[in-house]
């Protein structure tokens, strides 16, 4: 009898302790993982996006832009680009994260310029459709990289 007055309670408290493993097991396949919060290099890195700035494309794919108009783009606070391809204009929506980028359709009239212009706005814009990652590059330049090609920009003047 003594041994019956023993084993129920530690029955009980082996019962409960099941329960709450199987109710946390149950809860963490609910709730979705917590997103880590950004390093204080990775906001600073976000805020030294030019927002609001023209920005005169220095190099395309490491090469110097030959159209006599630079091209040059602005990246508005709510998320426009609109700008100048040298022989075009542009415009697009676009998302940023801590350092990756991600452009909507650009928008454009094709109008013919003549052979490099023409070649070299479609790698500018090509570049730019298809960058993923963006870095800052001196004070208020920075760079645009993906699998298109690579983009750098700085304050135009």
């Amino acid at each position: 009898m003594q041994n019956r007055a023993r084993i129920a309670p530690a029955l009980a408290a082996v019962a409960l302790l099941a329960l709450t493993t199987a109710a946390e097991a149950q809860r963490a396949r609910r709730e979705p993982p917590r997103p880590r919060q950004p390093t204080r290099a990775e906001i600073q890195t976000y805020l030294r996006f030019p927002v609001g700035t023209r920005l005169a494309v220095v190099s395309i794919n490491g090469q110097r832009p030959v159209a006599p108009d630079r091209p040059s783009f602005t990246f508005t606070e709510s998320g426009r680009l609109t700008g100048w391809g040298g022989c075009n204009p542009v415009n697009a929506d676009y998302r940023r994260g801590v350092d990756d980028i991600r452009f909507g359709p650009l928008n454009f009239v094709e109008r013919r310029c003549g052979g490099v212009i023409d070649r070299q706005e479609r790698a500018i814009f090509w570049a730019i459709q298809g960058a993923s990652h963006w870095r800052p590059v001196g004070l208020r330049g920075m760079v645009f990289t993906g699998r298109r090609g690579t983009v750098t920009f700085a304050p135009a003047f």
